[in-house]
């Protein structure tokens, strides 16, 4: 076998590890959403104790991180927003105002509650560095990994569970400024809220199990 028939055989048996695929323009077909309920926006530490405490009522909730964007090789912001929802409530919690606090790291910690995000391992390692909470911790990221899932961010998951387009227009905005725009807490609240509507479709689902050992997309070698 030649070097291209090799490659080639190697690109078919990678393609044939994902069990799921979607299209750029299957997701633009469908329709824009994204959460629509009440929205708290934190700036002030002594308010973060009384949103915690409404957080720490539920057994699970969702969770995202949003940074300045750096536009220069090598540069990096801090979290600027912590973003925790429930079913019906988001709070935005503005760390680059009110540190990262105590309680929202115990929050955090807290192997009770279950966190659902996407890339938590690194976002957790930057509130936490290396000694960041393993147990508690729901990734939909892994959990679509090891259900060979092609596209694993959260706009292909949205469409593929709940069948809607989510906007990530707001994303590369300046998380530190004075005052968020509508169009950022909305896309803030939206992120964390996300999570948790596609977990509980990826509980229902027959064919995914969200207990799925790791997964190699590798092609084996002999």
């Amino acid at each position: 076998m030649n070097i291209m028939e090799e490659n080639q055989t190697q690109k078919e048996q990678i393609e044939r590890e994902y069990r799921f695929d979607i299209t750029r323009e299957f997701i633009q077909n469908l329709p824009l959403s994204g959460y629509d309920g009440e929205i708290t926006i934190i700036e002030k530490q002594e308010n973060v104790k009384k949103a915690i405490d409404h957080l720490k009522k539920h057994d699970i909730i969702g969770f995202d991180t949003e940074s300045r964007p750096s536009f220069r090789k090598g540069e990096k912001h801090p979290i600027a927003l912590v973003q925790l929802a429930t079913e019906n409530a988001a709070f935005l919690f503005r760390v680059n105002k009110t540190g990262m606090t105590d309680e929202i790291r115990r929050l955090l910690s807290d192997r009770r509650i279950s966190k659902v995000g996407l890339g938590l391992p690194q976002e957790l390692k930057e509130i936490f560095g290396e000694n960041a909470p393993k147990e508690g911790i729901i990734d939909l990221e892994i959990i679509a990994r090891n259900n060979g899932f092609k596209k694993r961010g959260i706009k292909a998951l949205a469409a593929h569970f709940l069948g809607i387009r989510i906007s990530k227009s707001a994303q590369k905005t300046n998380w530190e400024r004075e005052h968020l725009t509508n169009k950022q807490r909305r896309y803030a609240a939206t992120d964390a809220w996300i999570c948790l509507k596609i977990y509980e479709e990826m509980l229902k689902a027959r064919d995914i199990d969200v207990n799925a050992p790791p997964r190699d997309p590798s092609p084996s070698k002999k």
